[in-house]
């Protein structure tokens, strides 16, 4: 009896497109497991440069024999970016030119090529290389493709320290795909993720909220779940630096059971922490830091390349105080990882992860007393982030810094950084700073300082407003404003956080300057 010949379906072309828009990669790995290996081998190197995996695709595409002679073009795209990709620039341009030359301008692949060319050229820092290559797609009737482009400008952006340009190039992008009939879900998540991460760093109010709009809205597939983990993160960020802890507490929570891996669950028990210690609930931080750092001592850290290797230096920042032995393991970890993770993309030249990296080691070796060490990386610290101008991490540096130099102008720049997030935990701190209450008192304009002249007096609001003749709504609000600029809240705590006292205004008093 003759055996029956067993055949695979037909790859479902139509059904893994649509899927792969919707960054559902679940879905597409079953597509391509179930269709004929031939007609899934494209699809197949799609899904894996989404994925990352660039090595599967050299392997699968690297034999010419496998593919007929239509399909060369496609393979070169693939091919070429996945070599750039692992840093192979010259093979990878290679082929990205090899796809270009043999393409014609209606071919789909033309596109792909010339794309990648710009990414290739942007990894390697060749910025106006990167533009003209993708100055074409711009105006491409497919939303899709113009909002790609628009994304890789904004790299660009950030790597010349446009920040603001790269918010538009961004914004502009998210226009895009809310203009695409089937938008690509991968490049808005992409796009809102480093929208997130810019509104936690700058006072981008109008941006955050169409953050957390689209944020709700968008179907959060299977190849989206580091996005909207980090999102989840972002915007409970955004809610403790808006003075909002209970708001940031619910969201770090929520993001905990989102985390991809160990690693990225220590980050979580690690936000949780840091946001307890800056309101003052020393049990709870302590809780959620020997959480972390149980979970820490299990995991191999040797397998991460990106963010969450941040983990072990705010490890060592908590435990500075405390338990310096612990802290310096934490630091002495973190060097042997730098020295021998290759970084992914821009991870190890964004100038901004150096600044991350040196305030946070400056902070433990501050704890653990080694004050001059502390003292240069917290200087470096500074001088990166007051270069993209993100205010609240350089407060942070300035106060360090006012630690181990009792410079008052420290307290000063702190100040001045802190401005845009008047309800924060950071502006209470520099709040309880000694002498910033003349800093603040510069701030405040003539209408204002009558009123705090008046409340220092000891003048109650009604008082006020009748010496003034203002309605007492009108002063009750500048009474508010007063407690926001100097970080108080009461009246009690506003006359006192005043360095050098006034003599008491009284009626008198104010009706001759009226009359002067």
């Amino acid at each position: 009896m003759k055996s029956a010949t067993l055949s695979r379906p037909n790859f479902d072309s139509e059904g893994f497109e649509n899927a792969f828009l919707a960054a559902d990669f679940d879905r597409c790995r079953e597509l391509v497991s179930a269709g004929d290996d031939f007609d899934v081998i494209l699809p197949a190197a799609r899904l894996a440069l989404r994925e990352s995996r660039y090595l599967d695709i050299i392997g699968s595409l690297s034999d010419l024999s496998k593919l007929p002679e239509e399909m060369h073009v496609a393979r070169h795209v693939l091919l070429g970016v996945a070599l750039g990709l692992t840093r192979d620039y010259a093979g990878g341009q290679r082929f990205i030119e090899r796809a270009i030359r043999d393409s014609s301008l209606d071919d789909p692949w033309h596109d792909e090529a010339l794309y990648y060319k710009g990414v290739i050229a942007w990894m390697k820092q060749e910025y106006q290389e990167a533009e003209e290559a993708v100055a074409s797609q711009l105006v491409a009737l497919d939303p899709n493709k113009r909002a790609r482009s628009r994304i890789l400008l904004s790299w660009i952006a950030l790597r010349r320290g446009q920040i603001l340009r790269q918010v538009d190039e961004l914004q502009v992008a998210l226009d895009d795909l809310d203009d695409a009939e089937m938008p690509d879900q991968y490049l808005r998540a992409n796009a809102l993720f480093t929208l997130a991460l810019l509104c936690c760093e700058l006072p981008l109010h109008d941006v955050a909220n169409r953050v957390r709009s689209i944020f709700g809205s968008l179907p959060w597939t299977s190849g989206l779940r580091l996005e909207r983990f980090q999102i989840t993160r972002f915007l409970a960020a955004i809610d403790e630096l808006n003075g909002n802890e209970l708001a940031a507490f619910t969201g770090f929570k929520k993001a905990a059971p989102l985390a991809p891996s160990k690693h990225w669950s220590v980050i979580c028990l690690l936000d949780r922490a840091l946001l307890a210690k800056s309101t003052g609930e020393v049990a709870f931080a302590t809780e959620q830091l020997h959480e972390a750092h149980e979970i820490a001592q299990r995991v191999s850290w040797n397998e991460v390349s990106g963010e969450e290797r941040s983990a072990l230096l705010v490890l060592a920042q908590l435990f500075a105080h405390d338990d310096p032995a612990v802290a310096e393991q934490y630091l002495a970890r973190y060097r042997t990882l730098s020295a021998s993770v290759t970084p992914i993309l821009s991870y190890g030249t964004d100038p901004r992860v150096r600044g991350f990296e040196a305030y946070t080691q400056g902070v433990a070796w501050l704890g653990i007393g080694d004050v001059e060490v502390a003292k240069a990386s917290l200087e470096e610290a500074w001088s990166i982030f007051e270069g993209f101008e993100y205010g609240w991490r350089a407060a942070l540096c300035a106060l360090a810094l006012y630690e181990v130099t009792h410079d008052q102008r420290w307290v000063e720049h702190a100040a001045r950084k802190i401005e845009p997030w008047p309800k924060s935990w950071i502006a209470r701190r520099v709040g309880q700073a000694p002498n910033t209450s003349v800093l603040r008192l510069d701030r405040v304009t003539p209408a204002r300082r009558q009123v705090l002249e008046l409340v220092r007096s000891g003048m109650s609001n009604s008082e006020v407003a009748n010496a003034l003749g203002r309605s007492p709504n009108t002063v009750r609000n500048q009474v508010s404003e007063l407690f926001t600029t100097f970080n108080v809240k009461s009246r009690a705590e506003l006359v006192a956080s005043l360095s050098k006292p006034v003599a008491p205004v009284t009626m008198l008093d104010h009706k001759r300057r009226q009359k002067t």
